[in-house]
């Protein structure tokens, strides 16, 4: 099948582009017309390039061009951009598959790389990097549990190092003290690069480092100067942090802001909070990101969830007998619930990770009150420290 999209003025001088161009059998995938489409119309149609096996060959195009034409109108009601959800449909086109889900599958798998967080120690440390409010603080929390729940499991010590180099906002460093102190994890806490550097050589090759950065806005010349001196402070994996909910344009231009930090993999949070995904698209093109993860919901119980090409196309086209579940929880796949993403399906696990969520409230609560609501450390405050543990002991 060949299929083809056509732009013009208005839908009928877009049907005489398709005809001219493609025949009277052509099959129409979609049409739109819109004063916000530039020159007023665009038509996608699709045409057997064969006639063998005629009729059989004509049912099997109408299905992929049924399922062509979901593809297509959920990814603009997503607000997929325009140029994106054209290239994903040609490719989807090109998989052959009459199911929507497959067919879209193929497309993700065609034009993204999916590359999700390990879940066992060792490796390159992974500093969390994007914009205030994304969850970096929480993330850090959800990553390290994967490992550390096994391990406490066994009353071992967790090969896993919590860094915060955070240090001036209130709460951010006893939040990451209350996950450490209940996963058994180490904490360390690092300023600056100098410091950070420090730390990371003291850790070990077989630790899982991960590293809460500073909510960042990267159109801030010395906000972003000083997440790249973090960033070059050590052999690291820089991963981008963005919430689901924005404008697709605007994701892209913070996809971009952010390149100078050499990201590779984007990490989506906020599933619960919106059911439009395309800006996740859009920023993941246009940053030439991996899909890493994806985090529904601000309790670390509620863990991440991998992404693959397959679990991608579920989340942007949720079946039709899941729909409800979708739009009450923001995650649906093949008999999954919103409760398969925590980070342990036990009962006693999420009770555990349950308690931590509420411990680390009280931990922000209290050094809030304790500085008297100020949103920042000032530069003089003695619960500032310079690459200690949390408790003022240099590491």
């Amino acid at each position: 099948m060949r299929l083809k999209t056509f732009h013009a003025d208005s839908l009928s001088a877009a049907f005489a582009l398709v005809r001219e161009a493609l025949g009277e059998d052509a099959i129409i995938v979609a049409t739109q017309e819109d004063d916000e489409i530039e020159r007023g119309a665009r038509v996608t149609a699709a045409v057997e390039e064969s006639e063998e096996d005629g009729l059989d060959q004509w049912d099997g195009a109408e299905d992929q061009a049924d399922a062509l034409e979901r593809i297509t109108a959920l990814l603009e009601h997503h607000g997929c951009p325009r140029a994106l959800t054209d290239r994903l449909v040609l490719a989807a086109a090109d998989t052959e598959e009459t199911d929507p889900t497959l067919a879209l599958a193929g497309a993700l798998d065609q034009l993204f790389a999916f590359r999700p967080l390990p879940e066992e120690p060792g490796g390159k440390p992974l500093l969390l990097i994007g914009p205030p409010g994304v969850g970096k603080t929480v993330t850090c929390a959800k990553i390290a549990a994967r490992v550390a729940i096994s391990y406490d499991e066994r009353q071992e010590q967790a090969p896993v190092v919590l860094i915060a180099a955070d240090p001036m906002r209130v709460g951010a460093v006893e939040q990451l003290r209350a996950y450490a102190d209940r996963l058994g994890a180490t904490l360390r806490i690092a300023e600056d690069a100098s410091v950070l550097s420090h730390v990371l050589g003291s850790c070990g090759r077989r630790d899982l480092v991960i590293i809460d950065t500073p909510g960042t806005n990267p159109y801030d010349l010395q906000e972003l100067a000083f997440l790249i001196e973090l960033a070059e402070a050590g052999e690291m994996e820089p991963v981008l942090l963005l919430g689901a909910g924005r404008d697709a344009e605007e994701a892209i231009d913070l996809a971009k802001a952010f390149r100078p930090v050499e990201a590779r993999r984007l990490l989506a949070t906020g599933l619960d909070l919106s059911h439009r995904l395309g800006a996740l698209l859009a920023a993941a093109d246009a940053g030439r990101l991996a899909f890493s993860d994806v985090s529904r919901s601000p309790r670390i119980a509620d863990g991440l969830k991998p992404l693959n090409p397959l679990t991608l196309a579920r989340l942007l086209l949720p079946d039709e007998d899941a729909a409800n579940d979708f739009a009450m929880n923001g995650f649906s796949s093949e008999g999954e619930t919103p409760r398969d993403m925590a980070a342990d399906d036990t009962t006693d696990g999420r009770d555990a990770l349950a308690e931590l969520d509420a411990y680390a409230r009280e931990a922000i609560a209290a050094a809030r009150a304790e500085s008297g609501g100020s949103p920042r450390f000032g530069r003089n405050d003695p619960n500032r420290h310079r690459g200690d543990d949390g408790d003022g002991n240099e590491s």
